[in-house]
């Protein structure tokens, strides 16, 4: 089981790069909000790479904490 938690949140942070590396959907939203609060017109791509990763993985870790109290320890 911790081998598939382990797979699921590495293909969560790769189509979370993917996402922000090919400007599909989401990120040039965050792109253009970044880019507004920097001033300069800059933006951070890991940073676009966090804010869409961590919503998914925090549900992920819940679920696996749930998992975790259902299976009784021997």
């Amino acid at each position: 089981m911790k081998t598939s938690f382990l797979i699921i949140a590495i293909l969560i942070i790769g189509i979370c790069t993917w996402l922000t590396l090919t400007d599909r959907w989401i990120a040039p939203a965050i792109n253009n909000w970044q880019a507004s609060i920097t001033g300069d017109g800059s933006y951070f791509p890991k940073l676009t790479i966090i804010i869409l990763a961590v919503p998914p993985l925090a549900m992920m870790a819940i679920w696996k904490r749930i998992q975790d109290k259902k299976q009784p320890k021997p």
